[in-house]
């Protein structure tokens, strides 16, 4: 079951901020939570499960919401804010997922026919191909159609219809690839940049 408790903004909304400006934080988080928590409900099947995750996550930010609250004049607006945002967020999914069982004929998905005949082969890890999805976004080099930055979990989508893989939770597959010791963090770039270099070097560039 996928786990609030676990996730950046819950931690950013339980604690007393230390930042200046905390904003910045607490707004990417956000974008992170729901990417994630979209990305679950996508991908989970069982209603019961949708639901219930749905509903502990309702009691955990209603329950910090409470506890700012009574801080009075002490309390942090920005924490209410996000918090007001996230319980709204869960409320109209909870309904998306009622009007789903109530008429399920409307939310058939219907799959692109479209199929890249890209595949990788069996020695290329999952967490190689994260490098360069990492790397593309840390870079702000993608943006989407209206100009605005990607969010990391778009850069990953592309990369799993391209080669018909499945990269599962991408945030955490992200955290992974900055998380790996120095010599390991870029190791399949390593590996593309030397490969440029040796075909350089080959046809007399270098």
């Amino acid at each position: 079951m996928w786990d609030i408790l676990e996730t950046k903004l819950f931690k950013l909304l339980s604690v007393s901020n230390t930042e200046s400006d905390p904003e910045p934080q607490i707004k990417e988080a956000y974008r992170e939570f729901v990417e994630r928590l979209i990305f679950y409900l996508d991908s989970e099947t069982d209603n019961m499960k949708r639901i219930r995750t749905l509903n502990l996550i309702h009691i955990e930010i209603e329950t910090v919401k409470s506890l700012e609250v009574s801080y009075g004049t002490k309390q942090d607006v920005l924490k209410l804010i996000y918090c007001d945002k996230v319980l709204s967020f869960v409320q109209k999914e909870l309904e998306l997922i009622h009007k789903q069982m109530e008429f399920p004929k409307y939310f058939i998905r219907i799959e692109a026919a479209w199929q890249s005949p890209l595949y990788l082969t069996d020695k290329t890890n999952l967490i190689e191909v994260m490098e360069m999805v990492s790397g593309l976004f840390l870079s702000k080099r993608v943006v989407t159609h209206n100009g605005t930055e990607s969010p990391l979990t778009e850069i990953g989508r592309a990369f799993e219809y391209l080669f018909n893989i499945k990269l599962g939770d991408i945030h955490k597959k992200h955290e992974n690839v900055i998380s790996r010791k120095a010599n390991k963090r870029t190791e399949f770039l390593d590996i593309l940049r030397k490969a440029i270099s040796e075909e350089s070097k080959k046809k007399g560039y270098l």
